[in-house]
């Protein structure tokens, strides 16, 4: 289990899917021509850094890993859910694999690192 967590450090994963998320907004955007900003692909980059990419960043450097972890799952865990939900209703795509195995690795390393046992018992 020790194994395990060490694995699954929040910090590493919330990096990760950081990278991983930077590399799926910004190679779109790019094209042959360089970046045109007429295009609707820079406006939904540009909402996607500011609204993951960056708080992802934010949460993996400036927090404790107690509260790392406890927003991961908050993060990661309902988009996991939305993914397993999209698979139910329109079929497997072998294309959902990668967002499915890092957000739910993401959610999977803040329940290990949470202490949510901790969190309930004090109520």
């Amino acid at each position: 289990m020790e194994q395990l967590k060490k694995i699954l450090n929040p910090k590493i994963w919330l990096l990760i899917v950081a990278f991983g998320h930077t590399l799926a907004t910004i190679l779109p955007v790019l094209s042959d021509k360089g970046i045109n900003m007429e295009e609707i692909e820079v406006e939904y980059a540009v909402w996607r850094i500011v609204s993951m990419i960056l708080p992802m960043i934010f949460i993996a450097f400036i927090f404790t890993k107690e509260i790392q972890a406890r927003l991961a799952t908050a993060i990661a865990g309902p988009v996991w859910v939305m993914f397993v939900v999209w698979i139910l209703m329109e079929g497997f795509e072998t294309l959902l694999i990668p967002p499915l195995v890092l957000w739910g690795l993401l959610a999977l390393s803040g329940l290990l690192h949470g202490n949510f046992q901790n969190l309930m018992s004090n109520e």
